[in-house]
């Protein structure tokens, strides 16, 4: 079973080293922007500039999960993250909808946006061993 969830082909291996250094960049930027402006009094449009640079490489992770779905050559494994990342959209979609509509009616704390992002990939990650164990 371990071999299973191991890094199976050169299209998976690239993908993995991409996504990498984009979640590194991502850490990087986001850091570096709320440093830049609670600390470093940046404003104006060098604010808005700043607090923005850390969703390039947001960009860069869909525009790598796109290029792995090229570059996959097994159509199997192609099939089952396209489905995981469905699950993940449909997670997402579903509990935003939801909390949206308890902000509205019931007041609960308001669910930051950036938060949207990660959670659509907990919910990949939650979906993938599902969408496996159909197949098992």
């Amino acid at each position: 079973m371990m071999s299973t969830w191991c890094i199976s082909n050169p299209a998976q291996g690239r993908y993995v080293g991409r996504m990498f250094w984009a979640a590194l960049f991502c850490v990087v930027l986001s850091a570096a922007a709320a440093l830049g402006i609670r600390y470093g009094h940046v404003t104006g449009v060098a604010a808005y500039l700043l607090a923005v640079l850390p969703a390039a490489p947001i960009v860069l992770a869909l525009l790598v999960t796109g290029a792995y779905l090229v570059e996959e050559k097994d159509e199997f494994q192609r099939n089952l993250y396209i489905q995981a990342l469905l699950g993940g959209i449909a997670l997402t979609l579903s509990l935003t909808t939801v909390w949206g509509n308890l902000e509205d009616f019931v007041h609960v704390p308001h669910l930051d946006l950036i938060w949207v992002y990660p959670l659509f990939w907990i919910f990949v990650l939650v979906a993938f061993p599902v969408v496996w164990l159909r197949y098992r």
